[in-house]
């Protein structure tokens, strides 16, 4: 089969136009660079394919500026457009799903609407991925593996060599004459892909010579089994999915079979594009989570996220920087904004006093000659109304019904040590 005839009836078949290419200089991602400059060159679509490319510096190897040189020759001699990003790896989980963290963050930074991310993955790369969802004890959706298109990260992805060997990408690249550099650390065993790469999988390709095939076909397989169970589970599932994808109702929930409660929350998880847990973590959560006492405020950590339960609903947050301690000046008509990400604050007298207003909610306080501060703690007793005796901020919250988790992250408006104001949810009411 031709490569470029075959990347070009893909292309055909979708209604994208532009096309962001992750570049990391080695040969598949550079015959994959080769074959769309040739596209473009030809110009089958109107208007014509716009094609970029980005490089992830991971700076990992003592070789990495060079790469990031030679993707930049490489872009320069197909005058593709290249965005070189550099990126810090968090190794607290392993190097390599640190490094790939890193750069699919990198890359969503820069694709733009409608453009849709294009990766070199190959046939060959699909095994591999197959053998290690089998190593972590996968379900059907991690054996399903990689999809010709699918979504990651919250970013369209199209990988259009993944029906191609990587020795087809090899006889292409010479006939071509291209260029690819080689990282060095392909040749480390310790990680668990060249370990399989380098000494399990050459053994059973010259045994059976059509393993990739195969493989390929049993991914096909679990893909297609999990998409008929998700087609039979949706209205059920679109009964706990609520407006916010990421909160989940437990009503009735625990009166299904273990096999559909994990399968529901699969499908939760798939739905905000988090990656698969395993059967362990799962039960975990089952556990330890949704079956928790009533008035417990559990939570799980999966990778980068948090879910967590109150009353009868799953949620599912980032994870947070304690803010208990933060107190934050605020003066007036000077936008502040806030840690972790709460958004902007903005105070300024009006004919009423003070308004304040963050984020989309306000709040009209009284005119104060004393300093105006942020805090996001408070343990005293407040009084809202003054037929209302004095409660505590735990009853308030509760009555208000926001979670424990998003308590310390509301905004509280002191006029010097004295409590005014939860922005958006309630005034304090003093006596005269």
């Amino acid at each position: 089969m031709d490569l470029l005839s075959d990347i070009e009836k893909q292309l055909k078949q979708t209604t994208a136009q532009a096309f962001l290419i992750a570049l990391s200089g080695g040969l598949d991602s550079t015959v994959l660079l080769s074959l769309f400059a040739k596209l473009r060159q030809k110009q089958p679509h109107l208007p014509p394919l716009s094609v970029r490319a980005i490089h992830i510096h991971h700076g990992l190897s003592p070789n990495a500026d060079g790469w990031a040189k030679h993707c930049q020759n490489l872009c320069d001699q197909f005058q593709i457009p290249l965005i070189i990003e550099r990126v810090q790896v968090d190794k607290t989980n392993g190097i390599e799903a640190g490094a790939r963290e890193a750069r699919y963050q990198a890359i969503k930074k820069h694709l733009q609407t409608q453009e849709v991310l294009v990766t070199a993955h190959h046939l060959n790369d699909q095994t591999e991925t197959f053998f290690l969802a089998l190593k972590r004890g996968s379900g059907l959706q991690g054996l399903g593996a990689m999809q010709q298109q699918s979504v990651l990260f919250g970013m369209p992805i199209l990988r259009p060599l993944l029906g191609f060997t990587r020795p087809q990408l090899e006889d292409y690249a010479q006939k071509e004459k291209l260029n690819w550099i080689t990282d060095e650390s392909n040749e480390d065993n310790r990680y668990d892909r060249n370990f399989l790469r380098n000494q399990i999988l050459p053994e059973i390709r010259q045994r059976w010579r059509h393993f990739d095939h195969a493989v390929q076909r049993a991914a096909q397989h679990c893909f297609e089994q999990q998409q008929l169970i998700n087609e039979l589970l949706q209205p059920c599932f679109e009964q706990h999915l609520l407006d916010d994808q990421k909160q989940f109702s437990l009503v009735n929930f625990l009166e299904y079979s273990s096999q559909k409660q994990t399968a529901l929350l699969r499908m939760w998880l798939a739905k905000n594009q988090i990656a698969m847990p395993t059967q362990v973590q799962l039960i975990h959560i089952i556990d330890d989570v949704i079956q928790a006492k009533a008035d417990a405020s559990p939570q799980f950590q999966l990778g980068e996220h948090i879910i967590r339960r109150y009353q009868q609903r799953l949620y599912l947050t980032e994870k947070f920087v304690d803010l208990s301690q933060t107190c934050i000046d605020m003066p007036l008509n000077q936008q502040i904004t806030l840690p972790d990400n709460l958004g902007t604050i903005f105070a300024a007298h009006n004919a009423k006093g003070i308004l304040v207003n963050w984020n989309e909610k306000q709040v009209q306080l009284a005119d104060t000659q004393e300093p105006i501060q942020i805090r996001f703690a408070y343990t005293g007793k407040v009084k809202r109304q003054h037929n209302r005796p004095a409660e505590t901020m735990k009853k308030i919250w509760q009555e208000l019904g926001v979670p424990p988790w998003q308590r310390n992250r509301i905004p509280l408006i002191f006029y010097d040590r004295t409590l005014q104001s939860a922005v958006g949810f309630f005034r304090v009411f003093h006596e005269k």
